[in-house]
């Protein structure tokens, strides 16, 4: 009898995905459009950005202007492989070897971009382009994820608030649901 069970009651369950109804956490994205990944931009970012510090992490920002794209060669394809448009946030993040082994800083990479995944929504109504980069502190390995997210959240608020937002309503509407 329990042979039958498990035959039939496990194929029809996918392994990959999210059973929504035992996590509470928001749904959000992080494309592979909002990943920061040259290195010019990152020294850009440390070089004329602000930053914003936290007890598990230091985030740098910077508000950048949108490239102007190049006219189109005789593909005609210039236009959308340079162009960077308007209210664009891009994120990267920096974990140093002096954190720990590969394991330790790839895990610390992955709960910074989970909680990057649930506020990332947050920036979306700033009126200009902003580039950020998130160096976590070694204290973010073994902290909550909710303290986690909590930073990441406090951060995009700071940096929401600095770069101004296209919307003052919306700002004014989560202050009003708090």
């Amino acid at each position: 009898m329990l042979s039958t069970e498990r035959s039939g009651g496990g194929r029809g369950r996918n392994a990959n995905a999210v059973d929504d109804s035992v996590s509470d956490t928001p749904r959000g994205r992080f494309p592979k459009t909002a990943h920061l990944l040259k290195h010019s931009d990152f020294q850009r970012v440390y070089k004329s950005g602000r930053r914003h510090f936290s007890g598990n992490m230091t985030v740098f920002y910077l508000r950048t202007q949108p490239e102007v794209a190049p006219e189109p060669n005789e593909a005609g394809a210039a236009e959308e492989l340079c162009a960077q448009p308007k209210g664009r946030v891009r994120v990267g993040f920096t974990v140093s070897k002096a954190l720990g082994g590969s394991v330790e800083r790839n895990r610390m990479r992955r709960r910074m971009r989970e909680a990057v995944r649930h506020h990332l929504l947050m920036l979306e109504c700033i009126s200009g382009s902003v580039d950020i980069v998130i160096n976590p502190k070694k204290s973010s390995l073994v902290a909550e994820f909710p303290q986690i997210s909590q930073e990441i959240e406090r951060a995009f608020r700071v940096i929401r608030q600095n770069c101004g937002i296209a919307g003052k309503k919306i700002g004014e509407q989560e202050a009003r649901s708090r």
